[in-house]
């Protein structure tokens, strides 16, 4: 790599993906961007990214590679493809939430080609994207990271290395079984409330400042109590955080308790409202 502003190429232009692969865009680093609907990268072409024709093609042009995709299926997929054709040195982030599996695989896949990749999953929601205040936890070498360290500033508030190559993907997974609890916990006290004729602006006015207060009750109380509202975070891309959550927690023999009622919960819910609807109907009642 080069001492001047790294060249950025950007996959995954989904809710969150997009904000922040304008954000690097604003904060003036070169970006190219690929994407299998070429419609989805036109915002970003219009703003002054360049469109490469295939990941491959974004490889070879590329000093840091910046994924955030739908799971570890595809993070294998394109790092199989790009990892053969990259420039030494280049630099692998992937902001998926993935597997340890793939952390592995991809950093004998960059190794072989005298790359580099680093984990990198991130939290804050589209909210923390648009803002540039989301969290990435980040495994892999320190020294990988010091050089991807401009692109994730862009669009995040605080960088956190968690140790080696996978451990920032198992910090995502633990961060998103918490998340589950506190969902389902939200999910549960929205349709009490609305049972009880209890508006979200009187529960937000009560609890807003106690014990169940919080980013996610801040954000997601109001879409629950009568669930609607903006779609930021899927059903089914929840249901996939989870099982990749569950197999890891099996892999490392730890307990699945609270990860098995979620599934089923959330599958039921997916059956009822579908895979797009927002992660606030899991609080609409259930057909009697």
């Amino acid at each position: 790599m080069t001492t001047s502003a790294p060249t950025v190429g950007w996959i995954g232009l989904g809710n969150i993906g997009l904000p922040m692969a304008r954000r690097v865009l604003a904060a003036g680093l070169p970006l190219q961007v690929w994407a299998r609907r070429r419609e989805a990268a036109a915002p970003l072409v219009d703003a002054g990214a360049s469109l490469a024709e295939n990941p491959e093609a974004l490889a070879r042009a590329c000093d840091v590679i910046a994924t955030i995709v739908g799971g570890p299926d595809d993070v294998s997929e394109l790092h199989r493809r790009m990892a053969p054709v990259a420039r030494p040195g280049t630099v692998f982030v992937d902001m998926t939430t993935a597997s340890p599996g793939n952390a592995r695989e991809s950093g004998e896949l960059a190794a072989l080609a005298g790359a580099f990749a680093i984990d990198a999953p991130v939290t804050g929601g589209v909210a923390g994207a648009t803002q540039g205040a989301l969290t990435s936890f980040v495994g892999g070498d320190a020294d990988a990271l010091a050089r991807a360290r401009p692109v994730l500033e862009a669009f995040c508030k605080r960088i956190v290395p968690c140790g080696a190559a996978g451990s920032g993907y198992r910090m995502k997974l633990v961060n998103q079984t918490i998340v589950a609890g506190v969902l389902l916990g939200l999910a549960d006290g929205a349709a009490l409330a609305r049972a009880g004729g209890m508006s979200a602006p009187a529960v937000k006015d009560a609890l807003g400042v106690g014990t169940a207060s919080g980013f996610l009750f801040d954000s997601y109380l109001p879409r629950m109590v009568e669930p609607g509202g903006a779609v930021t975070f899927t059903l089914g891309m929840f249901r996939k955080d989870l099982g990749v959550a569950h197999d890891e927690a099996v892999a490392c023999g730890s307990s699945t308790r609270l990860l098995d009622f979620a599934i089923a919960t959330v599958d039921a819910a997916c059956a009822r409202h579908g895979e797009r609807a927002g992660v606030q109907f899991l609080a609409a009642a259930d057909p009697r």
